[in-house]
C-alpha cells in the first residue's frame, strides 16, 4: 500500500478546498481594512446574515458587528473600531508580520436581524494572496462552551451561597455563652474547615439538678451533613423537655438508642454520625455517658491522673444492632472532662503528619489550668503544629470542670 505524505498534497487545490470546507472554524482572508477577499462555508454558517456577496465587503458589516449596525457605518469608521481587538490583531499581523493566537473576543452580532452574543477565539497569520500582503484569520466559535462555563460558574456561586447560609445555621447552633450552672465551668472552641461539615456540640439547658451535653460529628461535608446535624440537634433539644415530676433525665444510653431508631440508615442515605451524650448529677457529681463511635472523652482528675473514657458502641447509621454501653463515674471537685472531634487529632502539618493523640494528651497534662486556658492551650499547640495548612475537617473542642458548691 502506497504511503501518502502531506507534502504531496500541498499543491492540490481539491485537497485544500476540501479541508477548508470541512473544518469547524471560519476562515477568511482580509486586508488591512478588514475587507474580505476569501472565505469558507463555515464563515457563512457562523454569521447567517453573510451572503455570497461577501467578497470585498468589510468584516464588521457582513458579520453584523453591533457597532457597525447600530452606528450604520462601515467597519473601521465607528466610534468603537479603535478599540477593536480583532482590528488591532490584524493590524499587528500585517505591519509586524507577527501571528496572533487564541485572541478571545466577546461581541454581539446581528444575525437575521436579531442581536446574538458570540464568544470567539481568533488566530491570525500573515500571508501573500493575489500578490498582496494580507492576513489569514481563523475564527473558532466557542459560544456554546463559554455559555456552559458561565452557567456552571453561576451554579457554583449559588452552591457557595447555599453553603455559606448552611454554615451560618450550623454555627448558630453552637454555644454562644456559658450556661448559668454554678457547679460547672465550661469552655470551647470551634474551627470550621473550608467546606461546611457536620460538627455540632451543645450544653443543654439544666433542669432539676442535672446538666446534659453532647458532641456529634456527621460523616462528610456540605449541606447534607449540616442538615443531619440540625435534625439531630432538634431531636436532642426535645429530649431535655422532661415530663413534670420526673426525678432524673433519660439515661444517655437510652437517648442514643432512641436516636438510632429516629435516624435509621435509610434516612441517612448511606451516611452515619458519631455522638457522645452525657449528663451530670450536679449535687452528687455522678457523670453518666454513652458513646456511639465518637472519639473517647478524656477525664482529667484533680489529683493529676488522666483517664480515657473509652466505652463506646458503633456509629449511628451503620446498621449494627449493638446497643451503646453506658458508663458512670463519680466526679471529684476540680475534675475536668474534655470532648473533641476527630478533626482535632487528624489535623495535618505541611509534612502530612497528624497532630494525633500523643501530642494532644501531652498538652492536656497541663490540666491544672482553668478550662478556658486549657482549651486555648490545646488550640494554640495544634495551630503551631499545623502551621499554614488549612484544616480539611471541622475541629471542635469542649471542656468542663466540676466545682460543687
Amino acid at each position: 500500500m502506497a504511503t501518502t505524505y502531506f507534502n504531496d498534497l500541498k499543491e492540490s487545490n481539491a485537497f485544500l478546498n476540501l479541508l477548508l470546507e470541512n473544518i469547524n472554524s471560519a476562515v477568511i482572508i482580509v486586508d488591512e481594512d478588514l475587507k474580505i477577499y476569501q472565505f469558507n462555508d463555515f464563515f457563512l454558517k457562523l454569521f447567517d446574515r453573510a451572503t455570497k456577496r461577501v467578497v470585498e465587503k468589510s468584516f464588521g458589516n457582513i458579520a453584523g458587528c453591533i457597532n457597525a449596525v447600530r452606528e450604520n457605518k462601515a467597519c473601521g469608521q465607528t466610534t468603537q473600531c479603535g478599540a477593536c481587538i480583532l482590528r488591532r490583531a490584524i493590524g499587528q499581523t500585517m505591519t509586524q508580520k507577527v501571528p496572533a493566537d487564541n485572541i478571545w473576543l466577546e461581541r454581539i452580532f446581528y444575525v437575521d436581524g436579531r442581536p446574538v452574543e458570540k464568544y470567539l477565539e481568533i488566530t491570525t497569520r500573515p500571508i501573500t494572496f493575489q500578490e498582496r500582503e494580507m492576513t489569514l484569520v481563523l475564527i473558532y466559535d466557542i459560544t456554546a462552551n463559554e455559555r456552559r462555563r458561565i452557567e456552571l460558574q453561576e451554579k457554583q456561586q449559588q452552591i457557595d451561597r447555599d453553603l455559606k447560609a448552611a454554615a451560618g445555621i450550623q454555627q448558630s447552633l453552637l454555644p454562644v455563652r456559658s450556661p448559668m450552672i454554678d457547679q460547672v465551668q465550661t469552655a470551647w472552641k470551634f474551627e470550621p474547615c473550608d467546606m461546611i461539615g457536620g460538627d455540632i456540640f451543645q450544653i443543654l439547658r439544666p433542669r432539676q439538678g442535672y446538666a446534659s451535653l453532647f458532641m456529634l460529628d456527621v460523616c462528610g461535608h456540605g449541606v447534607p451533613a449540616a442538615l443531619i446535624s440540625v435534625a439531630v440537634y432538634q431531636f436532642l433539644q426535645n429530649v431535655t423537655d422532661m415530663p413534670a415530676g420526673e426525678a432524673a433525665p433519660e439515661p444517655p444510653a437510652q437517648v442514643l438508642q432512641r436516636l438510632a431508631r429516629e435516624f435509621p440508615p435509610e434516612r441517612l442515605d448511606d451516611g452515619f454520625f458519631s455522638i457522645i451524650y452525657m449528663d451530670i448529677d450536679l449535687q452528687r457529681g455522678i457523670l453518666r455517658f454513652a458513646n456511639a463511635g465518637h472519639p473517647p472523652p478524656v477525664l482529667l482528675c484533680a489529683n493529676g491522673t488522666r483517664t480515657i473514657l473509652d466505652q463506646h458502641g458503633p456509629c449511628i447509621g451503620l446498621e449494627l444492632d449493638v446497643p451503646p454501653e453506658q458508663g458512670e463515674i463519680e466526679l471529684s471537685p476540680g475534675d475536668k472532662i474534655v470532648l473533641y472531634t476527630d478533626g482535632l487529632l487528624e489535623s495535618r502539618n505541611a509534612a502530612g503528619q497528624l497532630y494525633g493523640k500523643h501530642r494532644f494528651y501531652q498538652t492536656l497534662e497541663a490540666g491544672h489550668k482553668p478550662v478556658d486556658a486549657l482549651v486555648e492551650a490545646v488550640f494554640a499547640d495544634m495551630k503551631r503544629f499545623r502551621g499554614a495548612v488549612k484544616p480539611d475537617d471541622d475541629i471542635s473542642l469542649l471542656a468542663l470542670a466540676y466545682h460543687p458548691n
